[in-house]
């Protein structure tokens, strides 16, 4: 969360010519936002809503950058249907600039959290999201016009890679 994967995706995504999807967006046109959504039905619930969603998504024959929620990839069957349809380039951003980027957002995982509780899960989902990845893409700048070049660069030569298999 708060790593810059809608920012970054977008921006990225236009330099491309490609399409963006925000799976937390499509779930709030259509379910609500996950605050209210984790707020009215629970974690399980949005987590169910989540992977629904992302099926629906990957189903797109045109090339796409979506960007995931920060707990998508914790769910083994998430991951399987990434895994099967998708490329996964884990934006690895340091974390004086997730905390910088949280502000006042609302975010359900985070509400009520101390700094150091907020430390303790982005250390509880590193190993995660670092096996899930296909492609580990550091973010340590505030360069935002650098990395969004970078990103760009990084997804085009994934694709290469993969339409050239």
């Amino acid at each position: 969360m708060a790593s810059g994967k809608t920012t970054f995706g977008r921006a990225a995504a236009e330099r491309l010519g490609w399409d963006f999807v925000d799976l937390d967006q499509v779930i709030t046109e259509r379910y609500g936002t996950p605050a209210e959504i984790f707020a009215a039905r629970g974690e399980s619930a949005f987590r169910d809503i989540e992977t629904q969603v992302l099926g629906e998504m990957l189903g797109s024959e045109r090339d796409t950058v979506l960007s995931l929620g920060g707990g998508t990839v914790l769910r083994d069957e998430n991951l399987q249907l990434l895994r099967q349809h998708a490329r996964i380039i884990w934006l690895d951003t340091d974390f004086a600039i997730i905390i910088s980027e949280i502000g006042n957002a609302d975010r359900p995982v985070v509400r009520g959290r101390s700094i150091a509780d907020i430390r303790a899960l982005y250390d509880e989902r590193r190993p995660r999201y670092a096996a899930a990845a296909d492609l580990v893409f550091p973010i340590a700048s505030t360069d935002y016009d650098q990395v969004i070049a970078d990103l760009a660069e990084t997804i085009r030569q994934l694709s290469s890679n993969i339409h050239n298999q």
